[in-house]
């Protein structure tokens, strides 16, 4: 997009931006308006248009594309949706994790692969020519990291890399837990959205790795409304917050804890709804019987 002459890409980059984020939420099962919107208008939601975070509404796509796609056999697109997310790794991997260890026949590993590395070889093959030093460019800016707000980086500059690499690792190992209750699908929302507290905090699209978990937990009739009142509330401490000259990116946490609902036993899905993540229980305990498992199948 930096190839194109001003002013395109200032015009260009907050709705493609969006775009990606709206399409994500919809392949992670937002599929009721009411919920879509709620989302897209949130703090979370309105902060990747206005800041025009590709990175994050690329991600929430990316990882949605994968999970929908190993749920339907399509395994060339879930290598295709996890190159894509890596355009945010930090948030990314842990997630990555759960969806590897979730249970694969080799067949339909390979195929993933395959296609993931299709896709990022000449991108990456592009970006080199296009910038040689890039990667010694991007290895200068990460001493940067440490000085960011979030609790990530004040880990990594307090404890290290190692202790860094630990909680990461504890991201991914409460997804590959809640494998064992919650569909693959929400096991994966919900480490996504544990990787927030790891990433820096630059606004309030911080938070758009948590928008996941709310569209899965609203597909259960007791939270349906959640995403609504999570954003006015999240509204509500976004005015505090300005008000008072502090970050606004603060507000990200409060849509991570969010996430509770997956934690507990899963409830009735609403009569109306139709989310592909969701499917039925009966489903979902048989795919986390046969497909699901955490060992590779053969």
């Amino acid at each position: 997009m930096g190839l194109l002459p001003d002013p395109w890409p200032q015009l260009l980059a907050p709705v493609i931006s969006i775009a990606f984020l709206a399409a994500g939420l919809w392949l992670w099962g937002a599929r009721r308006i009411v919920v879509l919107a709620a989302l897209l208008l949130s703090p979370v939601g309105l902060g990747v248009l206005v800041n025009s975070n590709f990175n994050s509404g690329l991600a929430v796509f990316g990882l949605g594309l994968a999970v929908w796609a190993k749920r339907t056999g399509h395994h060339p697109l879930v290598g295709l949706g996890i190159a894509l997310s890596l355009w945010r790794p930090a948030n990314c991997l842990p997630a990555i994790a759960v969806l590897m260890l979730s249970g694969w026949r080799w067949r339909g590993l390979i195929e993933a692969a395959v296609a993931g590395l299709l896709f990022l070889a000449p991108i990456t093959a592009v970006a080199f020519l296009y910038q040689p030093d890039w990667l010694g460019t991007y290895s200068q800016l990460l001493p940067v990291y440490r000085g960011w707000a979030g609790l990530g980086p004040h880990l990594l500059n307090v404890a290290g890399p190692f202790a860094y690499a630990a909680a990461q690792a504890a991201a991914a190992v409460a997804g590959v837990w809640l494998l064992r209750r919650r569909t693959l699908a929400e096991a994966t929302a919900f480490s996504f959205a544990l990787t927030v507290l790891l990433a820096t905090l630059a606004g309030a699209y911080s938070g758009a790795e948590a928008l996941p978990a709310l569209t899965l937990a609203a597909n259960e009739s007791r939270y349906r409304s959640l995403p609504a009142i999570a954003s006015l509330i999240g509204w509500m401490q976004t005015a505090i917050l300005l008000a008072i000259n502090y970050p606004v990116g603060l507000v990200a946490y409060w849509f991570v804890l969010q996430t509770y609902p997956l934690l507990k036993k899963p409830g009735p899905a609403p009569p109306d709804s139709d989310a592909p993540m969701h499917v039925s229980r009966a489903q979902a305990e048989l795919g986390s019987s046969s497909m699901e498992r955490l060992s590779i199948s053969r």
